[in-house]
Order: C-alpha cells, then sequence, then structure tokens
C-alpha cells in the first residue's frame, strides 16, 4: 500500500506542475487568440509555445542538479524560494504591477518572445525538480500534452473570454506556484 500512495503522491505533483505551468500557457494563448487566428497559425503558437516550456524544464532541471551536487540542500532551499518568487511575479503581473511587452505573438519573433516569456517559469520550475523529486520524464511528457491543450483552448475561447479571463488564468497560475513551493517546502520539513 506504501507503493500506491507514493505513486499517487508523485501523479498528484506531476498534475499539479503541469497544471500551473499550463495555466501561465492558457492567459497568453487566450491574449494571443483575441486575433482569430487560424487552424495553421494556432497550431504553430501550440507547438512553439509546447517546445519553450519543455526546453525550460530541462535546462532548469540541469542547473537544479548541478546546483544540488554542488550546494547540496541549500540549492533545494534556493529552489523553492525561486518557485515561490516565479508564482508571486506571476501574481504582481496580473494585477498591472508589473510592464507588458507589446508584439504580435502569433508569429516570428513575438511568437519566439512569448513562447520564451511563458517559459521563464518552467526554467524556474525545471530548477527546483531535483528538490522536490518528481520523475523528469512523465512530467516532460505531461507538461506537453497540457501545454499544447491550454493552448488551443486558449486560442479557441480567446476572443469570447477577452481581457477579463486572461488576467485571472494568469493569477491563477501564479498563485498555484506560490501554493506548490510552499507545500513542497513543509514536506520538506516533515
Amino acid at each position: 500500500m506504501v507503493g500506491a500512495h507514493y505513486d499517487l503522491v508523485v501523479v498528484s505533483k506531476v498534475l499539479a506542475v503541469a497544471l500551473a505551468v499550463g495555466l501561465d500557457v492558457l492567459a497568453l494563448s487566450v491574449g494571443v487568440g483575441v486575433a482569430q487566428l487560424g487552424l495553421g497559425a494556432s497550431f504553430r503558437v501550440g507547438s512553439a509555445f509546447a517546445v519553450a516550456e519543455v526546453a525550460m524544464q530541462l535546462i532548469g532541471y540541469a542547473l537544479g542538479a548541478g546546483a544540488n551536487q554542488m550546494l547540496g540542500e541549500v540549492a533545494d532551499d534556493l529552489s523553492l524560494a525561486l518557485l515561490l518568487l516565479i508564482g508571486s511575479l506571476m501574481i504582481a503581473k496580473s494585477f498591472g504591477y508589473l510592464p507588458e511587452a507589446q508584439f504580435d505573438t502569433a508569429r516570428g519573433a513575438g511568437l519566439l518572445l512569448a513562447s520564451l516569456s511563458i517559459s521563464l517559469d518552467s526554467l524556474g520550475v525545471g530548477v527546483a525538480l531535483p528538490a522536490i523529486g518528481i520523475p523528469l520524464v512523465p512530467l516532460l511528457v505531461t507538461i506537453s500534452i497540457t501545454t499544447t491543450a491550454f493552448t488551443l483552448i486558449g486560442l479557441a475561447f480567446g476572443a469570447r473570454l477577452g481581457e477579463r479571463y486572461e488576467r485571472n488564468a494568469e493569477r491563477a497560475a501564479g498563485a498555484m506556484l506560490v501554493l506548490l513551493a510552499s507545500s513542497f517546502a513543509l514536506e520538506r520539513l516533515v
């Protein structure tokens, strides 16, 4: 029964991280979707967002693993603090306390910058992964699926949902990252 409990805990962590990362993607996708993109552009945006999220997770994981080898538990604490900071910044941005760049997020440099901007939280999450013990491959598969799904959902409903819900999704993603960081910190204490 201990193994089943462990599996449920791991699956819950994977889904929680994927959901937190995916909600940020949903927030941006709703904004991009207001432009009424065609099917090809929607899949291009979804693919770019998914690739950026997974790539940043991998880069963050490598940085986190390297930091753990050099710094031990201090790296774990720094990783959780970074996750908390990223969530807090997402919440601040959703309330308009941080500046927001204006560019075409559906193509070219705008798409690249949008993909990188939404995936910076994934870099922080990736750095924290060695500290929180989430298996990498299931997480990356789940993130790529949820990112693509959230992107397509956000684009499809973007015109109808508008600015109001874009901010709320970003707030929810930030709050979820803050809660995850707090939960993982409490788990380490127990």
